[in-house]
């Protein structure tokens, strides 16, 4: 009597267990959307790399070469990006020629690689083959557009001038560039 209670009650434990197995296969398409979103909440990527080197080459052409101390890839669902401690040093080619345009040294940046943003922080300075010369605290870069841009206080030099302003809008090599609310000196031979 006592064997046939163990079986029964095994037989009973079994087939309840049959039973939550097989209802946890029919979730609702709401309840399997709810699960695939907290488990994609964790898929956050990231890696680190000390004396950091980034070569971009577009279409067989350089682009930039950027070296700094390390930098930080991250990714997750909404979008990628590398934060970048210095010191940096970015160096410039036109993509039409190839030739060095300009060079820029910063403290840090940001890259977003999908839309081609560089946003560079502290001590940033553009040097271009021109001799021409931009520094301030921030500069934002679009590279896709050859645009740069900063809010912030700059000066800019294009030998024997001198201008400071609060904002900038211009290209990589500062042929083409707008000063906002400024003043400085300027030679007229």
């Amino acid at each position: 009597m006592r064997k046939l209670h163990l079986t029964h009650i095994a037989f009973i434990f079994s087939t309840a267990l049959s039973v939550a197995i097989i209802s946890c296969q029919d979730l609702s398409e709401f309840d399997t959307q709810q699960i695939d979103q907290v488990l994609q909440a964790d898929k956050i990527g990231s890696s680190e790399s000390w004396g950091f080197r980034l070569n971009l080459i577009d279409e067989g052409r350089k682009v930039l070469d950027l070296e700094a101390s390390y930098a930080k890839f991250v990714e997750n669902n909404e979008e990628s990006f590398t934060e970048i401690s210095g010191p940096i040093f970015i160096t410039i080619y036109d993509e039409a020629t190839g030739e060095l345009q300009s060079t820029i040294t910063c403290d840090s940046a940001l890259y977003r690689s999908s839309i081609g943003v560089f946003e560079m922080y502290y001590n940033v300075e553009i040097n271009t083959t021109e001799e021409k010369v931009l520094r301030s605290d921030y500069l934002k870069w679009q590279r896709f557009q050859d645009r740069m841009s900063t809010p912030l206080f700059v000066t800019f030099i294009a030998p024997p001038d001198s201008i400071s302003a609060l904002g900038f809008e211009g290209n990589t090599d500062l042929s083409e560039y707008t000063l906002n609310e400024g003043g400085g000196t300027v030679v007229i031979d």
